[in-house]
């Protein structure tokens, strides 16, 4: 009977230690879940979260996020994507009406659905005509009318043939409503993104944050992350040094010669790519002596891309920017010889321009083109050009270059996608929407004027190769290199897609498994 006992004494312990053991583990289980905060370091804090309303690469960056586009031009696939449009045709097969079908039971942050009243609205209130924004839709210059077929169709009625517009898709949509009923500054905030503008994590100067929209149309199975925290660390090494401490778990901008010292960290992964993204030296078209071409020629001259690449992206790290202001391997593309590096040519030029005693010129920078800036400093040096150079703020970067006063020129870089018109139209057309500084020539008007007319594609195409040559010897902008990117996590961080362009990086998908 003792024994009996004792068997069954065991047993139930046995039973028992394994119900705690099961219980143990299911809540361990049920226990396992994402960090609610993801905090990024970025060299400034968006200068608003209108995606209209600056030309910063944070505000694109950021706006990714809170404001969907109609469709998205892959680089990667070469192939136009569809986002929040289902579909496009050209209705007459004559490139002048395209039809765009929008995706059901997509909502706005404010709970609205997504109709082709709010595309028509974004379209018109966004073109550079209405002068509503910093950063306008140049395409809709190029709209006569919007038909409405019904609540998701829409169709463009274009001036002249345009055999590429869907590839001007890539905008991203207001919401009618919320501008019918709301201020304007509250609402631009309102997008279909998974994540939100979130005023409550706004600290001045300091940072910002953007919050999950739980009523994502997609489902938020790619999105656990509830909260992204924007830390404004201007300086790249304070930057890396609060990644590598733990402080924040994203790092955005790194640069090659900090790269080498992530890589080292084992609490850190760091990701790299091949860029789609273009440095480039532009001009204040309010200042008189850049307004002359033989002296930009000259600086042209002046300047040792092969020093730029060397210094400011070492190890392989960036490459040669074409002279036309295209990617090569973007759509239209031709191949075009541009000024070479050539500074006793450069110091002619200049002596016959009478400044043969000197010349200074005010240089203005973004945080991250340091480097550029001081390569370019000392090669223009050497052809008897001083440079004054100043670093903006990143968050007052825009507005800076906006104000056109101050500076003669400015380093800046740009994103190479998209249609084939994608950085001409607007950086050079008049009222272009990163034509910050003033250009205005009437000879690229009417190459633009032929492009735009042009009968067919291969017309089109053909007419843009004269455009290009006329740019490159305009010297409307100096290409300096293309970049790879670069971008940094703690090691636990998963989800994070470098995009190949900084407009384009979209921070949403990123999330840390609980700590």
């Amino acid at each position: 009977m003792k024994k009996i006992i004792s068997l069954v004494l065991a047993l139930v312990m046995i039973l028992s230690l394994a119900a705690c053991a099961k219980t143990k583990t299911e809540t361990k289980k049920e226990a396992v879940g994402y960090e609610e905060n993801v905090i990024i370091g970025t060299g400034a804090l968006v200068d608003t979260p209108d995606p209209y309303g600056s030309t910063g690469a944070e505000c694109q960056m950021y706006s990714n996020m809170t404001h969907l586009m109609l469709a998205y031009n892959n680089s990667d696939t070469g192939k136009l994507d569809p986002i929040m449009a289902e579909s496009w045709k050209d209705l007459d097969g004559d490139g002048l009406h395209w039809e765009v079908v929008l995706k059901k039971g997509i909502t706005f942050h404010n709970g609205v659905e997504l109709t082709a009243e709010d595309v028509k609205f974004t379209w018109e209130y966004a073109s550079s005509d209405a002068g509503n924004c910093v950063k306008p839709l140049s395409a809709a210059t190029y709209v006569e009318s919007y038909d409405i077929k019904d609540d998701y169709t829409i169709v463009f009625n274009l001036k002249s043939a345009m055999f590429d517009f869907p590839t001007y898709l890539d905008t991203k949509i207001y919401c009618k409503e919320a501008f019918d009923t709301m201020d304007v500054e509250e609402a631009v905030k309102i997008g279909t993104g998974p994540y939100y503008y979130d005023e409550s994590l706004y600290q001045a100067g300091a940072q910002c944050g953007y919050t999950r929209y739980d009523d994502f149309y997609e489902g938020l199975d790619k999105y656990p992350t509830k909260h992204f925290i924007v830390k404004a660390i201007p300086e790249e090494d304070a930057r890396n040094a609060a990644l590598q401490a733990g402080e924040i778990d994203i790092s955005f901008f790194t640069s090659s010669s900090f790269l080498r010292v992530l890589e080292e960290d084992t609490n850190v992964k760091t990701y790299t790519r091949p860029g789609a993204q273009s440095y480039y030296v532009g001009w204040n078209w309010y200042s008189k002596p850049v307004n002359d071409i033989k002296l930009r020629q000259a600086i042209a001259m002046a300047i040792n891309k092969d020093d730029i690449i060397s210094v400011a992206f070492e190890d392989g790290l960036g490459g040669s920017a074409s002279d036309n202001f295209c990617v090569p391997t973007g759509l239209g593309y031709k191949d075009i010889e541009g000024i070479k590096y050539d500074p006793e040519k450069a110091k002619s030029l200049l002596k016959e321009l009478g400044y043969d005693k000197g010349l200074t010129l005010k240089l203005v920078h973004y945080p991250d083109n340091k480097k550029i800036a001081e390569v370019m400093q000392a090669n223009l040096k050497e052809v008897g050009i001083t440079l004054d150079v100043q670093q903006v703020d990143g968050t007052n970067w825009s507005a800076f270059k906006s104000a056109h006063d101050g500076f003669d020129i400015f380093l800046d870089y740009c994103s190479y996608k998209g249609a084939l018109l994608y950085n001409y139209n607007r950086f050079f057309q008049q009222n272009g929407s990163s034509n910050a500084t003033g250009y205005y020539n009437p000879e690229f008007e009417e190459l633009l004027n032929n492009v735009l007319t042009a009968p067919d594609y291969d017309s089109m195409v053909k007419e843009f190769g004269t455009m290009q040559e006329w740019v490159s010897k305009d010297v409307t902008v100096i290409p300096l290199a293309i970049n790879n990117m670069v971008g940094a996590t703690r090691a636990d961080v998963e989800g994070y897609v470098l995009a190949d362009t900084a407009n384009w990086m979209d921070f949403s998908t990123a999330y840390i498994p609980q700590r």
